[in-house]
């Protein structure tokens, strides 16, 4: 039970070049059955990030306080913009997920109620409520909504809030996608992809002063990917051997032997350390290789709040 209109959403969504960035963001529900609230909770168990209310008025209180207007931008500064430096990032709400059917107010009135806020909005309806979940879809009143009773109702709210957590932080990034066009390709985007699999990676931020992307794993202990593509292969090469490097270094750069990671720098410094890896070809992606490592938190040019820190900090929520 999703309209045609509602797949062109998830494409918009999705329809956007911007530099990797990513992190737990929070994702508000509301429904006054605190039984389906607690199906909910054994299905999205993260209960750190989100949060779960059966009041309508209790949800609307906190969503104001945590959800930014679309309004225009003003024009802020690069440090300004560091989603890394905002340790409240992970309180921000990204989507709101609300019953249709209760009794304080509908589930259309509780969204009708807050229509120029930034985040995905949800609603769960029965089978009568179909044609004004729909009625309230082609309002704009809604992202997506979708039947409680429907067999599939559950991943299709979970790919759908993946989605717009990515949107949402996305948003936030520090944005010169000219710099990062490398990390902004979808195939470089698809490395990232299996690398926070398999090494457990819950948040990432590309970083315009390195032109990398940091990343910090469940337990908070970062590490950083570096992409290049021939162009990038070629700058950097020229910048050794106009810093002084060595020709080794030059030549095993020329023959793809080896990727320096110069990080906390971008580029090589004549009296600066570096590690020499062995780089990985991006599938498809002609010229282009990558590569990965853990950080030493020495290392950080900045004095991040990871997300494993932050939940050390919270306390266990009930539904409100």
């Amino acid at each position: 039970m999703e309209t045609v209109a509602q797949d062109t959403a998830h494409e918009n969504m999705n329809n956007f070049m911007r530099p990797p960035v990513y992190y737990p963001a929070a994702v508000v529900f509301v429904d006054d059955s605190d039984s389906y609230l607690g199906a909910l909770r054994r299905y999205f168990p993260d209960m750190s990030a989100d949060l779960f209310f059966t009041r309508p008025q209790h949800a609307l209180a906190f969503i104001r306080e945590h959800v930014r207007e679309r309004t225009a931008r003003s024009v802020e500064s690069l440090a300004e913009r560091d989603i890394l430096a905002r340790h409240a990032r992970f309180s921000e709400v990204a989507a709101i997920v609300v019953d249709y059917d209760m009794p304080e107010m509908s589930g259309v009135e509780f969204l009708s109620s807050i229509p120029n806020l930034q985040c995905a909005k949800v609603l769960l309806t029965g089978v009568a409520d179909e044609r004004i979940a729909m009625q309230a879809f082609n309002a704009g009143i809604v992202d997506l909504y979708l039947r409680k009773s429907d067999l599939d109702s559950a991943s299709r709210l979970t790919h759908f809030l993946k989605e717009a957590i990515g949107w949402h932080c996305s948003q936030n990034g520090l944005g010169s996608v000219e710099k990062a066009v490398t990390y902004s390709d979808p195939r470089t985007r698809n490395v990232i992809d299996t690398l926070i699999a398999t090494e457990n990676i819950v948040e990432y931020y590309w970083r315009p002063k390195q032109n990398a992307v940091l990343m910090f794993d469940r337990a908070g202990k970062p590490s950083v990917f570096v992409a290049w593509r021939a162009d990038d292969w070629a700058f950097h090469a020229e910048t050794v051997t106009a810093n002084g490097g060595s020709a080794e270094l030059r030549n095993v750069m020329d023959r793809r032997e080896a990727m320096p990671v110069f990080w906390p720098h971008e580029t090589f410094q004549p009296d600066a350390e570096f590690r020499a890896l062995t780089p990985r070809a991006i599938p498809d992606f002609d010229g282009a290789y990558y590569c990965w490592m853990p950080l030493d938190p020495a290392q950080l040019d900045v004095s991040p709040l990871s997300f494993a820190d932050w939940r050390k900090d919270q306390k266990p929520r009930a539904s409100a």
